[in-house]
């Protein structure tokens, strides 16, 4: 009996998760412009999403959704989360240009999904 209803929760948190059509709203606020602005930190968050450094509890998140965000081109992100994407994305680029490429190499190895996350979030 308990594992019929483990799997029913865990069926019920899976649609929950997957039927989403944005990404949790909580983070649209965060002040990425406090962020890209200290470059100690934007190093702190691209070490995080690289495994070459600790991760803040919003960092994890960030790595958690950043494969999917790429591969569906932020499909399920709302219009502050495409800017905020685009900032950030942006003053990787910038600011870490050889940490970038290996951010983009990690998350899209095949080079099939970046370039179109890219087009979106650049008319954020």
């Amino acid at each position: 009996m308990n594992k019929i209803k483990t799997v029913l929760f865990l069926s019920l948190c899976f649609v929950s998760v997957f039927s989403q059509k944005y990404y949790d709203s909580r983070y649209d606020y965060y002040d990425g412009d406090n962020l890209i602005q200290n470059t100690r930190l934007l190093k702190k968050y691209l070490d995080c999403f690289l495994t070459k450094g600790p991760c803040t509890p919003i960092g994890r998140l960030f790595k958690q959704i950043i494969p999917e965000v790429i591969v569906t081109a932020c499909g399920k992100c709302t219009p502050n989360q495409k800017r905020f994407a685009r900032k950030t994305f942006n003053a990787f680029k910038r600011n870490f240009p050889e940490s970038h490429a290996e951010l983009r190499q990690k998350f899209d190895p095949e080079n099939k999904y970046y370039d179109a996350f890219e087009k979106v979030i650049a008319n954020a």
